[in-house]
């Protein structure tokens, strides 16, 4: 019967003192089979990160008694999406010292936290472990391997990883595409933008900021023009661009 109850209170949307509360129930009837499906609904009812919230998961995924793949990678992937990449980093940390194997969206989740701090060494750790565990051909696994090299610079492997890709996604193409701006490769980046099957917002602000940055104004904007549609980036980009030009008057035309 207690099961039950709480079963069902694990079906609706919680905060974090009702956790703690349900948590308690669980713990004093022993059903700690529940400690996964509380975390992933706790973090679920998290619209917004909260650091009280992620502190309370990471102290249930401490004291669990059988830690879990899914509870553990549900975790990194709450920190990530939320820019605590050093924090989704230690629990990745925390779910290899516990022996538990990751999956895929714990290695995703991971290598993300690495790209955006970019931290080499971890990324390549990940990787790694990733080739041991056969992931390296699983689509957001790859778009998170390049999205990882191009960040630090290694367009070398960056492209390799890409090129290997089955079933490109709109942000595998818009991962190698920044790398190439980012580190000035325009050449390489409008072959990499020509090619691409679909395009978004992201995808053409990428090279109207990039040609914009190395004072192409021209470029820039030809296709700030051929934009399907533009966003605050797309403006910022302009203008910004104009301003590093000493066109003062054309970056005012843009507000």
């Amino acid at each position: 019967m207690q099961l039950a109850r709480l079963a069902s209170l694990l079906d609706k949307s919680l905060t974090t003192d009702q956790a703690k509360q349900i948590h308690c129930q669980i713990v004093v009837n022993r059903l700690n089979d529940l400690e996964p499906l509380l975390i992933r609904q706790t973090l679920n009812s998290a619209a917004r990160y909260s650091p009280r919230t992620a502190y309370y998961v990471k102290v249930i995924l401490r004291r669990m008694q059988k830690p879990d793949v899914f509870a553990t990678s549900f975790t990194i992937r709450y920190l990530s999406q939320h820019g605590q990449f050093r924090e989704a980093l230690s629990v990745y940390e925390q779910m290899h010292s516990s022996g538990l194997f990751p999956n895929t969206f714990a290695v995703s989740s991971a290598l993300k936290a690495c790209a955006r701090i970019v931290c080499k060494i971890g990324g390549l750790m990940i990787h790694g472990q990733a080739q041991k565990c056969g992931f390296c051909k699983v689509v957001f696994v790859q778009t998170a391997l390049v999205d990882f090299y191009s960040k630090i610079g290694d367009m070398v492997i960056a492209r390799k990883v890409f090129d290997e890709i089955r079933g490109k996604n709109v942000v595998s193409w818009n991962s190698i595409l920044a790398g190439y701006v980012k580190y000035g490769d325009l050449a390489m980046a409008q072959s990499v933008f020509d090619e691409m099957p679909t395009k978004d917002v992201i995808s053409w602000n990428s090279m109207v900021s990039g040609y914009a940055r190395v004072k192409d104004m021209e470029q820039a904007y030809e296709l700030f023009r051929r934009m399907p549609q533009r966003n605050a980036a797309s403006w910022n980009a302009m203008i910004t661009g104009y301003i590093e030009c000493g066109k003062i008057e054309l970056a005012r035309s843009f507000f």
